[in-house]
């Protein structure tokens, strides 16, 4: 989402978030590993819910920007039992329905399609979540929401979808590397971030080289630049975490809100999602 910092200012909103699956008790701290925190407490009946269901748009609100739910280009559509997002204009597809303490399963892949400013930048995407009111309330584009990152180089990047009046914040242990804020496992200093404008919590092994060019590939990237990746996201209580390939990119606790819808991003590149399911946690 790198064209967080270029959107105009807007007007902060009271917005009620929608009614969520269950009630969690907030963690004071985030736990060492929250998959094997999840996985300790989720029910041994509970069953996947999918969220795409490999034939039409069903469960979803498009939103494109200048549009609303129009969408004329189809920038949203299902294609061989996958959705694609083109890209082309910048927007956001949100589920109907809102969710709390869970395990959220996306896989992706890339296109081959670039547009507009970002035709020849990183591939640009994402997973919102935790997403709450109107779904152009942010910069006209996509629903105040908290992010993991789907961006060449950054998958699993976390970014604030918001402004400092938004009551979105979190707090991540991390080290500095010049602006830059690096997640990491052990030792290092809680930073909270309330704003979009203030950058996001970069993943574990991003390159300290990164460039916004279109195929970049940093040493310890875990995603498949031309093949299926799978992101998962545990969101229980007041923390995230985040996967990809199965293996951890990023955390985050004192997380607000704590529950909330789920977007897809459209922002500039083709992107193919399938099997999107949510697991809760009862």
């Amino acid at each position: 989402m790198l064209v967080r910092r270029l959107l105009p200012a807007f007007l902060s909103l009271t917005l009620a978030v929608c009614p969520v699956f269950s009630v969690f008790p907030a963690f004071a701290d985030a736990p060492a590993d929250l998959r094997a925190a999840f996985d300790a407490r989720v029910a041994d009946d509970a069953e996947e819910i999918p969220l795409f269901n490999g034939a039409n748009l069903d469960g979803w609100d498009v939103c494109v920007r200048g549009l609303g739910a129009s969408d004329p280009k189809g920038v949203f559509s299902v294609q061989d039992g996958a959705l694609r997002v083109s890209g082309e204009m910048y927007g956001g597809l949100m589920t109907v329905g809102s969710y709390s303490n869970y395990r959220l399963t996306v896989e992706f892949k890339w296109g081959e399609k670039t547009w507009g400013a970002r035709a020849d930048k990183a591939r640009d995407s994402g997973v919102l979540f935790h997403s709450f009111g109107p779904g152009d309330g942010f910069g006209g584009v996509w629903a105040r929401s908290v992010e993991a990152n789907v961006i060449e180089g950054g998958v699993g990047d976390f970014w604030i979808v918001g402004g400092p009046n938004d009551g979105i914040a979190a707090t991540c242990d991390v080290v500095k590397r010049g602006d830059a804020k690096i997640c990491v496992l052990d030792g290092g200093t809680p930073v909270e971030i309330t704003d979009n404008a203030q950058g996001c919590f970069q993943w574990v092994g991003r390159s300290p080289d990164w460039r916004d060019v279109k195929g970049f590939r940093g040493p310890n990237d875990v995603d498949r630049p031309n093949d299926w990746n799978e992101l998962t996201i545990y969101a229980i209580g007041d923390a995230a975490e985040f996967y990809v390939n199965g293996v951890f990119v990023n955390r985050v606790y004192n997380l607000k809100p704590t529950s909330g819808k789920i977007q897809l991003q459209s922002e500039g590149a083709e992107i193919f999602f399938r099997n999107i399911s949510l697991l809760p946690l009862d």
